[in-house]
């Protein structure tokens, strides 16, 4: 639990002060408890059960009921809802699709609404304005599009939508679906990879989180039917193997263990990364997020196993050891001790120190794949923070930035930390979250993209309706953490997780829940909850024994292809008493009327460095912030070197003492500052590194003296550059260095790159190469980034290279394309790009290349 923050108390039942959902409402002349409801005339046979009563929700902001109001012969269901803040619809049932019968007409219908809203989704041609002038484009076989306000295919939307619930509907489509989301290069060479969609900087490597696309592909094969699975099977190692190949000489960091990139979905970056790198995208690039890297560990994991059932055990075993290794370095460098939480990034390449700051969905996934150790996964679930909405998908939020992102919920996070809270088997966190999930459908009448955690309502930057994965997080709560099905290798593993909250607010009156009609492998398979009669508050109902079509199967018995017959066959699950939860009791839900509670402080700024008698000096801004109310941490190379430090207001000096090596060591620093009231950090500060008195440990080689293939020669007011240079395949920038001292030495280019720093598909790359350049040795070699920088006028430094170089010994430096070195222009996928029709783009105005020496060894 997060200290001295604070709160509001949460209802633990569904309820708590004005945001209480009605555990009853008043009917007539009497109370009828939530989820009893209005009767309707019987118009199925006998074989059908009753259609139940009307399903109510209710709380400060507002109220819907769902009304079965038609039954149809194949006992089917029309509902109609009618929502105090949507207005009302009406939707049906489908004989293709599974029904949920809980008892709650409320449960059935929303998950029968985020079925009808799946299928709105689909699309046999999709379209995006970027893409084919606009026209419409083939999905192969039928795809989902991911909202009502977006007809594309994102690689992160599908593939999370396929992890969470919506592949049992239709695994043929959701492979379809991710399958679009693969391409080869344009020049014939094949190497399929995953597609990074267009993002910051120009998408790749700003952003590498493209390899979630393994999450939904595991998902997706563990649903089809032998004949499909092999052929996907084969198709997915591919693209897989070749894309964490890729990314392993890219993007991976052998120092730390870790991939660098921009979180996974939270994309926006002014709304989740400090406000200093929304105009320097080099610097997301070097960051390293959790959810980012818990993909990468999901993708080298798939490659692991995909390459053990190709009879692969040689690539098997490299896999098994990258994916242990992600996993050791996640839990080590991203886990809070203090906070029982993950961090949500190390904010840059210049401080990889651990951000005191979280988010829902990389803590969701850490615990879900099992990186989090037992401990880590069951602190991090039980202190996330809550909202009387739900769970914000970052915490805390940004001051001045508009909600989406931040200051929001969305519901397909949510979902994961059901799943998380599930497996950790708190259920009072899972029932907060379920609440959050039900109350967002009910009221808004459709499963939208996020909603606002201020008010609970819907006004946010940008907002759709039927989002794909947040109706794949509604099929998930009901489907992955209520019935508990998990699809693997073996069989399908059952083990409902159903929290006696609930069970209090929705299902008093029923003694059973069943899911009809679920498709799994081509059989068709109904699974039936017998609930016990309990009037215990708290704890989860979870499964006692099985019974496969009569036959008594112990708890836990995988349910294979080969114990399922041609016709229906029925699972019934014996639930026991509640069980206590095994771990903490959830937070108390926060006080979002409290600035100091919900918010971090303003992000600090480093003015300067200096030394000052043998020791370092810095001069530090806390902006508008009051000084009694806030303290300052100070990070130095990636780490905190003093906590809680009193601050006053305007410009301060804050000396290091400990910095006794300035003759040898260049350092590079930040701080944050934290509430007293709360403990909740701002973001850090930008890195200022120590370069000399008088910045002497930066050798710098301009443009006038490079010496180039390509391009040619121009100058303006950044001094001399080579125009229209980088994407010709002999391109080349050599630059010669000589250093004046030895040590290690961090490499960067400055460029500009003309496209925009929100979007686009061709951020500048090359391959950096260091030569000795009397004996021609190859000293090192890294792929540099040079994203877009917004304007051709606007130059900024590349992300870095490493070497060690000796002290008067002169080096080459070159600049040159390289097949590791491409963006996603150069993929198949893009050649219908808007910018990037007529080929792959690489451009680059190189300014200078510099060599800054960070560590001295002589």
């Amino acid at each position: 639990m997060l200290r001295g923050q604070r709160r509001r108390r949460a209802g633990l039942f569904f309820g708590g002060g004005v945001l209480a959902v009605a555990m009853a409402m008043v009917s007539g002349g009497g109370v009828t408890p939530l989820g009893a409801a209005v009767p309707v005339a019987d118009r199925s046979p006998a074989s059908c059960e009753a259609p139940g009563e009307s399903g109510r929700f209710a709380d400060g902001t507002g109220s819907a009921r769902l009304t079965v109001t038609d039954v149809h012969q194949d006992c089917l269901r029309t509902y109609e809802l009618v929502s105090s803040v949507s207005g009302k619809r009406t939707f049906s049932e489908s004989a293709d699709r599974p029904t949920l019968r809980s008892g709650s007409a409320l449960l059935d219908g929303l998950y029968a609404m985020a079925h009808t809203e799946a299928k709105q989704n689909r699309a046999d041609r999709i379209s995006d304005e970027k893409y084919n002038g606009g026209k419409p484009m083939e999905c192969p076989g039928g795809c989902y599009i991911t909202g009502k306000s977006w007809s594309y295919v994102w690689t992160r939307d599908v593939s999370y939508s396929a992890d969470l619930g919506l592949t049992p509907a239709d695994p043929e489509r959701m492979r379809n679906t991710l399958a679009f989301k693969l391409s080869d290069r344009r020049d014939g060479s094949g190497d399929t990879q995953i597609i990074q969609d267009t993002g910051t900087g120009g998408s790749y490597p700003s952003s590498t989180d493209r390899v979630v696309w393994a999450l939904g592909a595991s998902e997706i094969l563990d649903w089809l039917p032998d004949g499909e699975r092999q052929d996907f099977a084969a198709k997915a190692y591919d693209a897989i193997r070749n894309t964490v190949e890729h990314d392993r000489k890219v993007v991976y960091d052998p120092h730390d263990g870790l991939y660098k990139g921009e979180h996974s979905f939270l994309d926006w970056r002014e709304q989740s990364y400090p406000d200093w790198t929304k105009d320097d995208v080099a610097t997301i690039a070097t960051s390293r997020s959790l959810s980012t890297n818990v993909a990468h560990w999901s993708a080298v994991d798939a490659a692991a196993r995909l390459a053990a059932g190709a009879g692969d055990a040689t690539a098997a075993g490299k896999y098994r050891g990258w994916a242990a290794r992600l996993a050791s370095a996640i839990r080590t460098k991203f886990w809070l001790p203090e906070q029982g939480q993950f961090s949500q990034m190390l904010t840059t390449g210049l401080d990889t120190a651990p951000a005191r700051r979280y988010d829902a969905l990389g803590t969701s996934l850490a615990v879900l794949t099992g990186i989090a150790t037992p401990h880590q996964a069951r602190q991090a679930v039980a202190n996330y923070p809550q909202t009387p909405y739900g769970p914000s998908v970052l915490w805390p939020q940004q001051q001045g930035v508009p909600a989406y992102h931040n200051n929001a919920i969305w519901p397909f996070v949510t979902a994961y930390l059901t799943r998380a809270a599930a497996k950790t088997g708190n259920d009072r966190m899972a029932a907060l979250q379920m609440r959050s999930l039900v109350r967002g459908a009910a009221l808004f009448g459709t499963n939208k993209e996020n909603i606002n955690l201020l008010d609970g309502g819907t006004k946010t930057e940008i907002n759709s309706d039927r989002q794909l994965w947040s109706v794949s997080g509604m099929l998930s709560m009901v489907q992955q953490s209520l019935f508990g099905i998990d699809a693997r290798p073996d069989g399908l593993h059952i083990k409902p997780f159903l929290p006696a909250q609930l069970r209090n607010a929705y299902l008093r009156g029923s003694d059973h829940a069943e899911l009809r009609n679920l498709n799994y492998r081509g059989h068709k398979l109904d699974i039936a909850l017998r609930l016990p009669k309990s009037a215990t508050k708290s704890g989860a109902f979870e499964a006692k024994s099985l019974r496969l079509n009569g036959k008594r199967l112990p708890a836990g018995t995988p349910i294979t292809e080969n114990m399922l017959g041609k016709g229906t066959t029925k699972l019934v699950v014996e639930l026991g008493t509640p069980r206590r939860g095994v771990a903490s009791p959830a937070p108390e839900q926060v006080d979002v009327t409290s600035k100091e509670a919900l918010y971090g402080p303003t992000t600090p700024t480093v003015r300067g460095v200096a030394a000052d008698n043998g020791r370092m000096r810095l001069s530090v801004g806390i902006g508008e912030e009051d000084p009694s109310k806030v303290t300052m941490d100070v990070l130095r190379d990636g780490k905190v070197i003093a906590e809680k430090q009193p601050v006053t207001g305007g410009s301060q000096t804050w000396t290091d003492r400990t910095s006794g090596d300035l003759d040898k060591a260049s350092h590079c620093y930040s701080v944050r500052l934290r509430y007293t009231s709360s403990d909740n950090t701002s973001q850090h500060a930008e890195p200022r590194c120590y370069w000399g008195p008088h910045g002497d440990r930066v050798t710098k080689v301009t443009g006038e003296d490079f010496e180039v293939t390509g391009g040619h020669r121009t100058s303006g007011k950044h001094g001399v550059y080579y125009a229209d240079w980088g994407t010709a395949p002999g391109d080349k920038i050599t630059a010669r260095v000589t250093p004046k001292a030895s040590g290690t030495y961090l490499l960067q280019a400055d460029a500009a790159v003309g496209g925009p720093l929100n979007t686009g598909v061709a951020s500048g790359m090359k391959m950096l190469r260091v030569y000795d350049d009397t004996t021609g040795r190859l000293v090192t070699q890294h792929v540099i980034a040079m994203p877009n920088t917004g304007s051709w006028s606007t130059v900024r430094g590349s992300t870095y290279g490493e070497a060690h170089l000796d002290k008067g010994r002169a080096y080459r430096i070159e600049l040159v394309q390289d097949p590791l070195a491409v963006n996603m222009s150069y993929f198949s996928a893009n050649a219908l790009y808007a910018d990037t029709r007529n080929g792959p783009s690489n451009y680059s105005d190189v300014y200078a290349i510099k060599a800054m020496l960070k560590k001295r060894t002589d």
